[in-house]
């Protein structure tokens, strides 16, 4: 499946939301550093766009 900017807006909507509540909103939490962002959103932005790269890049190695 090729890149498409709507599918990941998909994937943010519910799995960003997944991500946020379980990962992100932690007091503490390093996760918003280390993915170099101040907010939730951006930083379960920067996994799924990590994430998806890397699936990509090993589906077509």
């Amino acid at each position: 499946m090729p890149f498409s900017d709507r599918l990941l807006v998909d994937y943010h909507l519910n799995l960003g939301l997944a991500i946020r509540n379980a990962w992100l909103y932690a007091p503490g939490n390093r996760l918003l550093q280390d993915c170099g962002v101040r907010h939730p959103d951006d930083a379960s932005a920067v996994i799924i766009h990590a994430l998806w790269k890397n699936l990509c890049h090993n589906r077509f190695s």
